[in-house]
């Protein structure tokens, strides 16, 4: 993470498995300035059985692992 962020002024983001709030915290102490949670959010889209459960869900996990990040100055 270091490495990238000496190397660009863009944010570094990670991802790819990112689905529980201890992955989004694991990365937030790596040092990066957020994570990508894609597939955790079609997926609970995706498994609902309504359009508006889909979207309570997806607003659940997205508080969920919003939570587990430490704020950035």
């Amino acid at each position: 993470i270091k490495e990238l962020q000496e190397a660009t002024d863009k944010p570094v983001c990670v991802g790819f498995g990112v689905s529980k709030a201890e992955h989004a915290s694991e990365i937030d102490g790596w040092g990066a300035e957020g994570c990508i949670a894609g597939s955790a959010l079609v997926r609970a889209l995706g498994e609902a059985a309504s359009p508006e459960e889909g979207l309570a869900r997806m607003e659940a996990v997205a508080r969920e692992l919003k939570g587990a990040l430490q704020p950035k100055a």
